[in-house]
């Protein structure tokens, strides 16, 4: 049988999203959201991971609650928070949740933003993207130009950005829109589900991280490689 379960960096990721979505709700006061964060922390994370992970973690997104600033929201409209979208791209419907989408008053561009747990992916020295994270930049960005579709087909337009908030490291990463990689996504997106459903044969693809950590099937599945890292 197998059983799901959650994990530490997703429970964390969510509950940071929760306490900004409702700052921009307007739910919860700036200047409340670190004593907030602390003070519920035990109610919303539930899974553990290495004490010295745990700890960094809770000090950086408890920094970051310390530190933010939201006057830039001065100059924006908010259009959705945790905003569902559903969508059809080729004949296959697909839903998501937009972390936040506003529009500039002044010139009335829409900005995309979402929120990221996950380590910064841009070099500090040279602001290109590391290599180690160059196949999840790129995923990532996927998903960002998904959501660009659904945003054209209900305001007429596309975002004029893409907005990852890096909440950890307090970093952000700021993507222009770009016509020609959001095509190349709409043709991946619908050439990938049509082979995935005339595939027949799926074989097991191993990561010890994520499969030891994240996999939400992670202690049913018979594929699991038990042991030390690197053996």
């Amino acid at each position: 049988m197998y059983y799901p379960e959650g994990n530490y960096y997703a429970e964390v990721g969510s509950y940071v999203h929760e306490i900004l979505a409702m700052i921009f709700r307007k739910e919860l006061a700036v200047e409340d959201a670190a004593r907030y964060f602390v003070d519920h922390f035990d109610d919303n994370v539930f899974y553990h991971t290495k004490p010295v992970i745990e700890e960094n973690t809770f000090e950086a997104c408890a920094n970051y609650f310390c530190d933010v600033g939201f006057d830039w929201l001065n100059h924006f409209d908010v259009l959705g928070v945790e905003k569902e979208v559903k969508d059809e791209i080729g004949g296959y419907k697909f839903t998501g949740f937009i972390d936040l989408l506003v529009r500039n008053k002044e010139t009335g561009d829409i900005i995309l933003i979402d929120h990221k747990s996950a380590k910064y992916p841009l070099s500090k020295k040279t602001g290109k993207v590391l290599k180690s994270h160059e196949a999840s930049f790129e995923s990532y960005k996927k998903q960002m130009y998904l959501y660009c579709h659904a945003i054209k087909q209900e305001y007429g337009e596309f975002p004029k950005h893409i907005v990852w908030n890096h909440f950890k490291g307090q970093d952000i990463v700021d993507i222009p829109f770009n016509m020609e990689e959001y095509l190349s996504t709409i043709h991946w997106f619908v050439e990938t589900i049509g082979n995935i459903a005339h595939e027949d044969d799926f074989p097991e693809t191993y990561d010890y991280f994520y499969c030891h950590n994240l996999c939400d099937f992670r202690s049913s599945c018979e594929y699991v490689q038990y042991g030390e890292e690197g053996e």
